[in-house]
């Protein structure tokens, strides 16, 4: 007699289906496996589950996207654009995937590419200061530095309380010994932010170059003070300690004249 078959009206792509949907449920698993891996900063077995989840299913953004980031945080630059360049030709609309390819160009050393796919980060997410921020980088990258300048400016302007851009401008003046300038940006980060020790830092060092010994005095100490385990305290009490002498020096000069 044997088996009667029941014909069906989805015929026999019903099968067809199920497979493919079993297949997406396990791709899925391994994307979140690897995922969780990456987020755990366990990048190089986080890599293994990305790949084995893109051999189930090539098309996924995401698994290309982790494991560009993945390759990146592992300093594997030419890789993680590969993925990323992948990444972006499934899913072009996503900002993610430019900012990330943005930094690894940066990290690659190829700046013009870098300031195209941050550009493109920012076109999709106006909000993404960070690219804002990768950008002027990059701009600083070809010694574009009043273009940085701008756009670490703007930065401030929308956000005052992003520090990166504060210290990333007063570098740039310190840089071209515009102590005055770097002195101004500290002043305003310390508004913001009155416990940062970088800025107290920042500012003993602008003061100490523009030869206003008491100010940078004070600043090294205020410095000390939120930093007490700095790993310069001991060029920064000789530091004060050489200014402090000098100033009790040209106070005695000033005696002696008065006599």
């Amino acid at each position: 007699m044997g088996i009667k078959y029941k014909s069906s009206p989805r015929g026999l792509g019903q099968f067809i289906t199920q497979a493919k949907s079993a297949s997406k449920i396990q791709a899925e698993k391994l994307f979140n496996k690897a995922d969780l891996l990456r987020n755990s900063a366990c990048f190089k077995e986080s890599v293994k589950y990305y790949l084995s989840a893109l051999m189930i299913d090539r098309y996924d953004y995401r698994t290309y996207l982790g494991l560009g980031i993945a390759y990146k945080a592992q300093g594997m630059y030419e890789k993680a654009i590969e993925s990323l360049e992948k990444a972006k030709k499934i899913s072009y609309f996503t900002p993610d995937i430019h900012f990330e390819l943005g930094i690894c160009y940066l990290y690659s050393h190829r700046p013009c590419e870098a300031m195209q796919s941050l550009k493109n980060a920012i076109i999709l997410d106006r909000n993404n200061l960070n690219a804002q921020l990768q950008l002027a980088i990059a701009h600083e990258f070809i010694e574009e530095y009043d273009m940085a300048i701008l756009i670490y400016q703007s930065i401030i302007e929308n956000d005052p309380a992003f520090i990166s851009a504060y210290n990333h401008l007063a570098a740039i003046y310190m840089n071209f010994e515009e102590f005055k300038s770097a002195g101004l940006v500290f002043s305003q980060l310390l508004k913001i932010h009155p416990d940062y020790h970088k800025a107290h830092l920042g500012l003993a060092i602008c003061f100490d170059k523009m030869g206003q010994k008491p100010r940078a005095v004070h600043y090294y100490k205020s410095y000390l003070e939120k930093k007490p385990h700095s790993q310069h305290i001991t060029k920064i009490k000789h530091r004060i300690s050489k200014l402090a002498g000098a100033k009790s020096q040209n106070s005695k000069k000033v005696i002696l004249r008065a006599i």
